[in-house]
């Protein structure tokens, strides 16, 4: 499928753009997770875990996607790199999920299995990310459009795997996502041309340190405030769709409710700097923590069909405009920061705060979805406070 064989028996990788290569390894990662994220907790619990065991589960391998973003990222010093580096992982990534899959029976082989499927997957969106903008700055790649097929594939990921879960059954989830993270190996084995060169610049990139990064007020309470925001997301990653089957809703459905989520996301991604250029930083962390609080205070009480369709919409409010407004603001930073800054955005938003949250919202959801959810809310509404107020970073550009 990606190479020519030559007559001396040599396998030439056939050349693509970057865009083109760029587009199907974000098709091919995000469409894994878009199976992972909403369906792995029901996969767990059609091999007889609890809720407080799945929640256990989840927010370790929250933790470990911390440490292996931040360590994998690290390793990688040049960016020439970052191809090679994205293809070892992805091998990684398909063969750990396998092993998960084969391991289920017993706990701690399982928690293992996980640990290691978290570093080397979470690895890939800074590696990912990275790559993008070494290309946006050298041949003026368009990142942004590049990212939509990200989000269009987790919307695939979500509702078409969702719906064959439905068909066969949840105890094939951890297969579904083998497969497309074999297909995630495949396309990246093409050969991007030209690939990302290295630059004298790279090392005095590298120099920033990230304890220095938070030693400037704003970034830090900026920071803290966005992962209190995301984090209030933990509940709903780990218990959405047993919640939703709880209550009558099967897999396919719960499937639906996560691709309009993200279609709502797309949707406000790509009108973002039309919207909201003439917004502040401030004004628009105030709009998504006041949209988070009241999405999981109302969450708790939603079953019927349309009552979860117009919260799943308050997606593009929770997680779309604080994202936006995160990289807005990095993105006016110091050129020599932007990256480590990018890194640590991941690791505490994405990573730590989820994993904590996570862990709090597996003692309080078998006890009552309501107090996980309303804890969710409470975490958006210190965000706010701790938003530092007059940051305006006003930008004309599309981030």
């Amino acid at each position: 499928l990606c190479g020519t064989l030559t007559r001396n028996g040599k396998i030439i990788l056939m050349q693509v753009r970057p865009f083109t290569w760029l587009t199907l390894s974000f098709f091919g990662y995000y469409c894994a997770y878009g199976v992972f994220l909403p369906l792995f907790p029901a996969w767990l619990k059609t091999q007889s875990y609890s809720e407080e065991s799945i929640g256990l589960l989840l927010a370790c391998a929250y933790i470990f996607r911390f440490s292996g973003g931040i360590l994998f990222s690290g390793l990688i010093k040049r960016v020439s790199l970052l191809v090679n580096g994205l293809r070892y992982l992805g091998v990684a990534s398909a063969i750990t999920m396998a092993l998960i899959g084969l391991m289920s029976h017993n706990f701690w082989l399982l928690f293992i299995g996980l640990a290691l499927y978290s570093m080397v997957n979470a690895a890939g969106m800074p590696i990912g990310d990275s790559l993008a903008s070494t290309w946006q700055q050298q041949i003026h790649l368009d990142y942004g459009k590049a990212r939509l097929i990200g989000s269009f594939a987790f919307v695939v990921g979500v509702m078409v795997f969702g719906y064959f879960v439905g068909l066969v059954g949840e105890q094939y989830i951890t297969w579904m996502i083998t497969g497309i993270l074999v297909f995630y190996c495949i396309v990246q084995l093409l050969h991007p041309n030209p690939m990302p060169q290295d630059e004298s610049q790279s090392a005095v990139e590298n120099s920033v340190g990230f304890l220095d990064l938070l030693k400037n007020k704003t970034t830090l309470r900026l920071f803290i405030a966005i992962s209190l925001i995301q984090g209030s997301h933990a509940a709903y990653y780990s218990y959405s769709t047993i919640f939703w089957t709880n209550h009558g809703h099967s897999v396919s459905d719960a499937g639906l409710f996560w691709g309009i989520s993200v279609l709502a996301e797309i949707v406000v991604f790509f009108f973002s700097t039309r919207l909201f250029k003439n917004w502040s930083i401030t004004a628009l962390f105030y709009l998504t923590g006041i949209a988070a609080i009241v999405r999981w205070l109302a969450f708790g009480y939603a079953d019927t069909f349309v009552e979860i369709v117009l919260l799943q919409c308050f997606h593009s409010l929770t997680y779309v405009i604080g994202h936006y407004a995160t990289v807005r603001y990095i993105t006016t930073q110091p050129q020599t920061h932007i990256a480590k800054l990018q890194g640590l955005y991941n690791a505490l938003a994405g990573c730590a705060a989820i994993a904590i949250f996570t862990a709090l919202s597996g003692v309080l959801y078998p006890i009552s979805p309501v107090y996980a959810f309303s804890l969710m809310a409470a975490f958006a509404f210190i965000g706010l406070f701790i938003t530092p107020r007059g940051v305006k970073a006003f930008l004309v550009h599309r981030v």
